[in-house]
């Protein structure tokens, strides 16, 4: 892979390591950087052109997030998702996102200000220009705003570990545009003030993301139970 220019990294104002962070999670992500694939901190260091304590701490980042993993026999690599544990995912998921669009809601209905609209007409216009990437980009923010809007710092706390593997997940999508409509829908109920038609809007959309989501990745016959 090209080597990254110093001059470039050190221009940005993030810290050092945020920077070597996103940028494999973002290969990560888009599949560069695949599965069982090691991660040499040592090589990792020159292609940034940078010392190996921030690349470190980039690692310890997203190991903290499950994107990598530590094997006995190979150290660092990506981390693989099996079927069970993709099905884990969604079932975590569906439970704390209903409570988050639940008490997000409530939120709103108290006159919180939020941009789910915003994040949603983003999405819009990624797609009418085929902008695959912006997309699944606005469809993660969707999701960790109503996270944020619901004011929940123990639940934000329980997300924090998983919240490499979430954006990964929200990421395996075909169909853009309909899980587009699917928050449409939601932001609507819940800037109505509705937490419960949201939470069930919620619920829906999880119950109906994971079953394509393991289709696809799995084939027809994955556990989508």
């Amino acid at each position: 892979m090209a080597r990254q220019a110093s001059s470039r990294l050190y221009r940005n104002s993030k810290p050092l390591r945020d920077i070597v962070g996103d940028a494999l999670r973002a290969e990560i992500f888009d599949g560069r950087l695949q599965p069982g694939d090691r991660l040499v901190e040592r090589d990792l260091a020159e292609r940034f052109s940078a010392s190996r304590h921030p690349v470190r701490e980039a690692l310890r980042m997203l190991a903290r997030e499950g994107l990598v993993e530590s094997l006995p026999s190979r150290g660092l690599v990506v981390s693989g998702l099996g079927e069970k544990q993709v099905s884990d995912l969604f079932g975590i998921r569906e439970a704390l996102e209903v409570l988050a669009v639940r008490e997000a809601t409530v939120r709103i209905a108290a006159g919180e200000p939020h941009g789910l609209g915003e994040i949603i007409e983003a999405a819009s216009r990624a797609i009418a220009d085929g902008d695959d990437d912006a997309a699944h980009a606005a469809n993660a923010r969707f999701h960790d705003e109503i996270i944020a809007l619901a004011g929940n710092e123990l639940l934000q706390d329980i997300l924090q570990p998983l919240l490499g593997r979430l954006h990964w997940l929200f990421r395996q999508i075909l169909d853009l545009d309909l899980v587009n409509q699917e928050h449409a829908a939601l932001c609507e109920a819940m800037t109505a003030g509705d937490p419960e038609r949201a939470a069930e809007l919620a619920r829906d959309h999880v119950t109906a993301y994971r079953a394509r989501t393991m289709a696809y990745l799995f084939g027809d016959d994955a556990d989508q139970s």
